[in-house]
């Protein structure tokens, strides 16, 4: 018998098996699809980490972590997983989101440089900012290369114990005394204790998911980018939306996305979808609108985020189901805490106190909004 089984290997999912392999724990895993495939929320070449987070005050002990896990990774693997690039929110100096990063720039304590955008311009002419905006910079930001970083993560679990298997749903879990039993359409594993996982697809392992999680269709897009060296940014555009920009893998390329992109939420947008020309003109829009001298973007993705209500992560045992834990809903921001939130789902899997405050991830707290 394991001491713990996962179910779903995205990038939670493999950062759980590294942490219970970490902890001296032995490990099954199972994922239904390919392991780094492109139908769940982990896949799409790069992410940002931001030093400064103004999401909330909530997620700087997690982000601390995971700088330092990331570190650890990038050193055990060998491979360039993390490249410091500084990082720039900008938005309209009055708007929520500008006061919002001043706000967690000022608690933070991690270097950031205010300007206005006759400086920031200057600096960075490819962002052509109107007079209204300002902007902060975190020169400790980062850029994740996250499917390499999936990749080294599958692979430094396997070489050290753990026993993934892809392409490979997961039928049940039912609890059978003091373990569980994982049933596949081959199999059943017995282990002591679960981690779900799996994402859009969580609530079909613990029923009290069900009301937290939102899916929502996403769509990214790859361009050629600025010939100077804007750092990877987030932008509030004037009429209020938010896009995120940054260096994509292949040298010269980035990649752009919109929160929210068409509002398209529902349980239905688990199943992937095709690219569609209003997805094309959206954000061939959003790029004219941030990089104008950049080339429109000529490739597509579909994603999908899981979201809660106050886009907070789930990080929680399972109340109908002791002795599984449920990981949930990184709510399109939650790709670079990956190290950190394994450690703290295995952690509480294994009934040890977690090194951050988990409060603000509980699954109670979300189904009570």
């Amino acid at each position: 018998m394991r001491d713990i089984g996962i179910i779903g290997l995205g990038a939670m999912g493999l950062a759980c098996a590294n942490a219970a392999r970490a902890a001296g724990a032995s490990v099954i895993g199972f994922e239904q699809f390919s392991l780094g495939h492109s139908s769940g929320s982990s896949h799409g070449e790069t992410r940002m980490i931001r030093r400064i987070y103004s999401e909330g005050a909530a997620f700087m002990p997690l982000l601390d972590r995971s700088f330092d896990l990331w570190a650890k990774l990038e050193s055990a693997s060998g491979e360039p997983l993390m490249q410091t690039t500084g990082g720039l929110d900008i938005g309209p100096t009055d708007s929520a989101f500008m006061r919002e990063a001043r706000a967690s720039a000022g608690q933070s304590g991690h270097r950031h440089v205010a300007m206005d955008a006759a400086t920031a311009n200057d600096v960075w002419p490819a962002l052509q900012l109107p007079d209204n905006f300002s902007v902060l910079h975190a020169p400790e930001s980062a850029v994740l290369q996250s499917d390499m970083a999936n990749a080294v993560m599958a692979r430094l679990a396997i070489a050290d114990g753990a026993e993934l298997h892809d392409e490979c749903p997961v039928v049940s879990v039912e609890t059978t005394g003091d373990h569980f039993l994982i049933q596949t359409a081959t199999d059943t594993h017995a282990v002591r204790r679960v981690i779900n996982a799996a994402g859009p697809w969580g609530s079909r392992f613990s029923t009290e998911m069900d009301a937290a999680l939102t899916i929502e269709r996403q769509v990214a897009c790859y361009f050629d980018g600025p010939p100077d060296e804007v750092p990877p940014f987030q932008r509030v555009l004037e009429d209020g939306r938010r896009i995120y920009t940054q260096p994509a893998a292949d040298p010269g390329r980035w990649k752009l996305g919109l929160y929210g992109h068409r509002g398209q939420t529902g349980p239905e947008y688990r199943n992937t979808s095709e690219v569609d020309d209003e997805d094309r003109r959206i954000l061939t829009d959003c790029v004219k609108a941030v990089l104008p001298d950049c080339p429109p973007p000529d490739r597509f993705e579909i994603c999908r985020f899981t979201n809660t209500n106050d886009a907070h992560f789930i990080i929680d045992r399972a109340p109908e189901k002791p002795g599984m834990v449920n990981v949930a809903a990184c709510s399109g921001h939650g790709y670079k805490f990956a190290p950190a939130v394994g450690e703290a789902a295995v952690a509480l899997a294994l009934d040890l106190p977690p090194l951050v405050d988990l409060t603000p991830f509980t699954l109670a707290r979300q189904t009570k909004l």
